[in-house]
């Protein structure tokens, strides 16, 4: 008796895996940053461009030495960089604006022909 090849029967397969995109923001991301951190990624991401402290603080309703505190940490970590410096009108120094750093760009490698 010869066996031939038949297709596999199965039920239903494995369970599809969750959106990635959608199952790391709304389960994984709150569950392991503090939620003041999340909502600054989460704004700057929004939004798109550099925020300064205050306004930063302003839009997630903290305070600006808890905005402070997270944005320092994530410098620090390399998440955010501060982008520019603004003097304040009351001479404290100086208010920080913080955005994403920029990746950084692939080293590019000569041109075949180049190196012929």
């Amino acid at each position: 008796m010869e066996i031939s090849k038949t297709p596999k029967i199965t039920p239903e397969g494995p369970p599809a895996p969750p959106a990635t995109e959608e199952y790391v923001w709304t389960k994984l991301v709150p569950r392991l940053l503090n939620p003041g951190t999340l909502s600054i990624i989460t704004l700057l991401l929004r939004e798109g461009k550099a925020h300064r402290l205050r306004e930063l603080a302003g839009s997630i309703e903290l305070s600006c030495e808890h905005t402070r505190y997270h944005c320092e940490a994530m410098v620090r970590r390399g998440v955010l960089e501060v982008v520019q410096l603004h003097p304040q009108p009351e001479g404290d120094g100086e208010e920080p604006s913080y955005f994403f750093p920029k990746p950084p760009q692939a080293a590019s490698s000569p041109s075949p022909a180049a190196t012929a």
